[in-house]
């Protein structure tokens, strides 16, 4: 096995709200995978798993294969702290190695959930006399619940046709699809998760590409390694049928290259000369040798020759991920450690490797487009674009490094940010330095979602939109990519954006008048790049609340966990609570604008994005209250964030799309936050015996 799984860390949370750790298993698992499966892990029969989810009122799910092909994401944060990794294997029904590349490439997956909590494997027995008392408890609350309404992954779409003329203002106005699956979007047809539905709403509104993640070595053969190619061809031959089944719509197909991928030291046993910096247990493949590069160019040619239909790529070359020698090295904190690395510069290396790809692609045809987006260029952006060859266009995060205050607290935009609209000095510093190089250039924005509130597909605030895009119109921007994997929602932000991708089009009205005030209240949202990522708004009334400190750590676009002195980031503890208030009490005076039988887009929408902020709001409130002991405040605030996970609830039963996000699957489902209904009784009743004790 060429990757490893993550290593065992701190014992797993106890799920108190739940008698037993098989009822919490199979609460979870009814949701998501067939009874058979269920009953299998557990070692005993399907009528007993029947009888268990009968004694607890699970409503009859019956949910096939689908969210084992398109929600085992979420299956896997689910199962997390509750099964050992050889019955997570058994459930996933995967290999070890198919999950340690699953949390290697989807997304970094991996750094989303840590390590793996240690987790006893999970048995069926039958309930003590004081357990079926407590289960009559859950039974008895779940009857008070309804999962109704549309089915998960029953998405729909309502957008505005758009008539327009004239000449192209944004040449490329690409976009994540909203259903896309990351890491397997070429192991199945793309009919299964992208349906016609969105494709025709893309058209609709303009949409003219579509990109996704690829890994070189799962579409061409690694002549190192070929054993981590394993169905390649097929795959190539998925990508081809893709291309041309959105050729059909008008929308090219972009990929996403972030090459190339690092390698464990093991690897490097057998190929010493390609190993170059050096980081943990791994290793880049160091492009300064030709026989990485040519790796590199060479496959870039195959898929193009392969895949005559394919729009281009674009290229992150200091991301996350460990790729080239200077990917993480270079910035005045790391020493590159590659031999042949360190005698050349990071503009050179990067600006080489971007000229590879492009040398590849245009082998086939001077049509593919490659975009080079500048993340991470700290200190050597202007060195690097220099550098570029003129096919190559730039592509800059439009607001970084925008300036902020925000209750009384100074910072400025890295990215993912909506509430706070660009473009900023430094995307037209380097827009202007492209220019003066003959390059084309091209803005990374987000108009549907971000991780200031990311399971609310579509964050009602079009005003923002429209002030964004116009800005980068009249700054001469001519290619936009429309989202990261989270924001390719088709609905009225993507229609407030669309007024603006040629000269003429339809004067349509996509704002509503309550999102004026949205907007105004988003703008107090407490931004910060680790509140967007670590903060609670991402997962909002779909967190537990922990009657005892948790002990865990927030990690990335994944648990939130009660962790918050990492959710307020840059924040003192009042004004970060203090923010959530404003932007709570704004949000409700916009949504006093609409009549509560209003289901439109925009209404259900808001409504869910309210629960959101009032859950990070009331769980701010829950952490300092319980950890000052003012356990009369625990039980009101548990009974709020109730109530909350009771509104969000019925806006997920009209909206299939509320909750789910590209990247992590659905982030929440419903049967999390039904969970989250027994969870808050159980705090409630944990903390009325706390203060009876007190008064006694």
């Amino acid at each position: 096995m060429i990757f490893s799984l993550p290593k065992e860390g701190q014992r797993a949370l106890d799920l108190l709200h739940f008698p037993t750790k098989h009822q919490a298993f199979i609460f979870r698992a009814y949701e998501y995978v067939p009874m058979s499966r269920i009953a299998k892990i557990l070692g005993t029969t399907e009528e007993n798993v029947i009888r268990a989810a009968d004694e607890m009122g699970l409503p009859d799910y019956a949910p096939g294969n689908i969210w084992l092909e398109r929600g085992y994401i979420t299956i896997i944060r689910r199962m997390w702290h509750i099964l050992p990794y050889p019955q997570l294997l058994e459930l996933l029904g995967m290999t070890e190695g198919e999950l340690a590349l699953i949390l290697k490439e989807e997304d970094f997956l991996a750094e989303k959930l840590r390590e793996k909590p240690v987790c006893e494997p999970v048995y069926w027995r039958e309930l003590t006399d004081e357990e079926r008392a407590q289960t009559a408890k859950i039974k008895a609350i779940m009857q008070s619940v309804a999962v109704s309404g549309k089915k998960p992954f029953e998405f729909e779409y309502s957008v505005p046709k758009i008539n327009r003329d004239g000449k192209e203002v944004f040449k490329t106005r690409m976009i994540y699809a909203f259903s896309g699956l990351y890491q397997h979007a070429f192991d199945l047809p793309s009919e299964v998760y992208l349906p016609s539905s969105q494709l025709e709403a893309y058209r609709d509104l303009g949409v003219n590409g579509i990109w996704t993640q690829a890994v070189l070595s799962g579409l061409v053969e690694f002549p190192f390694e070929p054993s981590i190619s394993e169905g390649h061809k097929e795959r190539l031959a998925r990508m081809k049928e893709m291309t041309e089944r959105l050729d059909r719509y008008g929308i090219k197909l972009y990929l996403y290259i972030n090459e190339p991928r690092y390698m464990p030291l093991s690897f490097f046993e057998k190929y010493p000369d390609l190993c170059g910096h050096v980081r943990g247990d791994g290793a880049s493949l160091c492009t300064s040798t030709e026989a990485v590069r040519g790796y590199i160019r060479d496959s870039i040619e195959k898929i193009c020759r392969e895949v005559p239909l394919i729009g281009g790529f674009f290229t992150i070359t200091r991301s996350e991920n460990l790729t080239n020698c200077y990917s993480h090295s270079g910035d005045g904190n790391t020493v590159c450690s590659c031999p042949r690395c360190s005698e050349r510069s990071a503009p050179e290396v990067i600006s080489e490797l971007i000229n590879t790809i492009a040398e590849g692609a245009h082998r086939v045809s001077n049509e593919i487009k490659i975009f080079a987006w500048s993340w991470a260029w700290r200190g050597f952006s202007e060195e690097i674009i220099r550098r570029l060859d003129k096919s190559v266009i730039l592509l800059s995060q439009s607001e970084l490094e925008v300036p902020f205050e925000i209750g009384g607290v100074c910072g400025r935009v890295l990215d993912y940010s909506i509430s706070i609209p660009g473009p900023g000095e430094k995307a037209r510093g380097e827009w202007a330095i492209a220019k003066e190089c003959g390059l084309e250039i091209g803005a990374k924005v987000q108009i549907s979602t971000t991780w200031e509130a990311s399971t609310i597909p579509a964050i009602p605030v079009s005003p923002l939109i429209d002030d964004h895009i116009r800005a980068l119109r009249d700054e001469g921007v001519e290619h936009l990519l429309l989202s990261w994997t989270l924001g390719g929602y088709p609905g009225n932000n993507v229609a407030t954006a669309a007024k603006y991708f040629y000269e003429h089009s339809d004067e349509i009205s996509t704002a509503h008048e309550a999102e004026k005030l949205f907007s105004e209240a988003f703008r107090e949202f407490p931004f910060h790049i680790q509140t967007l990522y670590k903060g609670p708004q991402n997962a909002g009334p779909s967190s537990l609340l922990f009657p005892e400190p948790s002990g865990y750590p927030a990690t990335m676009t994944g648990f939130a966990y009660d962790d918050l002195k990492a959710w307020r980031s840059i924040y003192p503890v009042d004004i970060f609570e203090d923010q959530f208030r404003k932007l709570c009490e704004g949000w409700e005076k916009g949504l006093s604008l609409i009549d509560k039988n209003n289901d439109s887009e925009v209404a259900v929408m808001a409504r869910a994005a309210y629960c959101i902020f009032r859950s990070s709001l009331d769980q701010i409130r829950f952490i300092r209250a319980r950890d000052e002991k003012r356990y009369s405040d625990c039980i009101v605030l548990a009974e709020s964030e109730e109530n909350t996970a009771r509104i969000m609830l019925a806006q997920m039963n009209k909206n299939a799309a509320i909750g789910y996000e590209a990247a992590n699957h659905y982030y929440f489902s419903r049967g999390q936050i039904v969970e989250k209904i027994l969870n808050c009784r159980y705090v409630a009743e944990y903390f009325k015996e706390k203060v009876n004790q007190n008064e006694a």
